[in-house]
């Protein structure tokens, strides 16, 4: 399955889980939308920390420029979940401790991603200076 069709299958998935035939009981459009947004933060929520565990793993055995680009892209990634967080909170009216933890967890591994990109910065660094 390429990127394209899993996107689809995750869109026809949260359309489907907000319908008024899967709740059973007909409520109005608004609450439905709020409930769209709240279960379309919630996937980005998930996948957010999932997704940077996968791309920090895989750039063990990349090179430095990847590395310096993907730590860009997971304190992007980290600003994200932060601002999704918010706005579940603000449209559930409560945070849940799984919300909590993946948070945690995803400021861990862009702390410790950052840590891996200063330990191969400081090795290409000092065998560039060992050169000379």
């Amino acid at each position: 399955m390429n990127i394209k069709n899993i996107f689809t299958v995750v869109i026809l998935g949260l359309i489907s889980l907000s319908s008024s035939h899967t709740q059973g009981a007909t409520t109005n459009s608004a609450y439905q939308s709020t409930q769209l947004f709240i279960i379309l933060f919630e996937c980005i929520l998930v996948a957010l920390p999932t997704t940077a565990f996968l791309l920090v793993v895989w750039s063990r055995w990349k090179h430095l420029r990847f590395k310096q680009l993907l730590q860009a892209v997971l304190n992007s990634s980290l600003i994200l979940m932060l601002l999704s967080m918010v706005t579940v909170t603000q449209l559930t009216q409560g945070l849940s401790s799984w919300l909590i933890f993946l948070a945690i967890s995803h400021t861990l591994l862009v702390g410790i991603n950052y840590l891996f990109l200063r330990q191969h910065s400081n090795k290409v660094k000092n065998t560039l200076t060992g050169c000379w």
